[in-house]
Parts: C-alpha cells; sequence; structure tokens
C-alpha cells in the first residue's frame, strides 16, 4: 500500500470502528446531537480533506491513478 493511500484509509476506519467505539456507542449529546451522529458526520466530512491530500501526494509522486 502507498503513502498516498493512508489519508483515506483514516475516515474509513474511523467510520468502521464507530459502532464498538465505547466513548461514541453510549447515550448522550454532542452539541445537541446523538453522539454517533456528529461523529458520523464530522468523518464523512473529513473525506475531502483526506482524498485532497491523497491527490496532491499523487500528484507529487507523479502518478496517475
Amino acid at each position: 500500500m502507498r503513502s498516498c493511500h493512508f489519508p483515506p484509509a483514516i475516515p474509513v476506519l474511523a467510520l468502521v470502528l464507530m459502532p464498538f467505539l465505547p466513548f461514541v456507542n453510549s447515550t448522550g449529546l454532542w452539541l445537541g446531537l446523538p453522539k454517533m451522529m456528529v461523529w458520523g458526520a464530522f468523518w464523512c466530512l473529513m473525506f475531502t480533506p483526506a482524498l485532497l491530500l491523497s491527490e496532491r501526494l499523487m500528484a507529487r509522486r507523479g502518478e496517475r491513478r
């Protein structure tokens, strides 16, 4: 696995592990919303910067797909 593939793997891992993390999968609210909703929305939004970083790392190395 190339180093340019690691940035998008972080949000994927965070979303896959979401149901198993005890501090996320518990009762309570963050910002007035259920914890899982905030966690999922945050990491879904983090896909964009992760993919941008991955694209820039690939462009620096001169790779195409």
